[in-house]
């Protein structure tokens, strides 16, 4: 449901800006490119570990090759600089995310005590949520930024 929601916000920030790419410089385009590409990975990347059971190299290839996607269309609509911005602030977000959803998922992989895999569920829950906040935060505040 999560990813759903994150998808469509996604997919709704998208469609905002490329109506209004032509009321924005160059400056800003480097911005929303940067910001919006790198959060929206990142939790993206982080629910895709928290779904799909594959292997962490498989899921961390398909997620680096999907938020570079992303940042190369957030990028796409200023200018050149902006789209390699975008990538790489993509590709570098769903790594991310990748990795704190293997942590969140094993929290042995950073040597945290027993105590924590008990509350694996409720942390995917409580992360899940928390990225989906900083999402709409973020895409709030681009959008804030747009009108001023």
């Amino acid at each position: 449901m999560l990813f759903l929601v994150n998808g469509l916000m996604g997919f709704f920030f998208y469609f905002v800006m490329y109506k209004k790419r032509k009321l924005f410089a160059d400056r800003f385009g480097m911005v929303m490119a940067a910001a919006g590409s790198s959060i929206f990975c990142m939790n993206l990347a982080m629910l895709l570990h928290f779904i799909f059971p594959f292997e962490i190299g498989v899921l961390a290839i398909l997620s680096t090759a999907i938020g570079g996607g992303i940042g190369l269309l957030y990028g796409a609509l200023v200018r050149f600089q902006s789209l390699l911005a975008g990538f790489s602030h993509g590709s570098i977000g769903s790594i991310m995310g990748t990795m704190v959803g293997a942590v969140v998922e094993n929290p042995a992989l950073c040597g945290l005590p027993a105590a924590y895999f008990n509350d694996v569920e409720n942390n995917m829950i409580l992360f899940g949520l928390f990225g989906t906040g900083l999402v709409f935060s973020t895409f709030g505040l681009l959008f804030y930024s747009l009108r001023v």
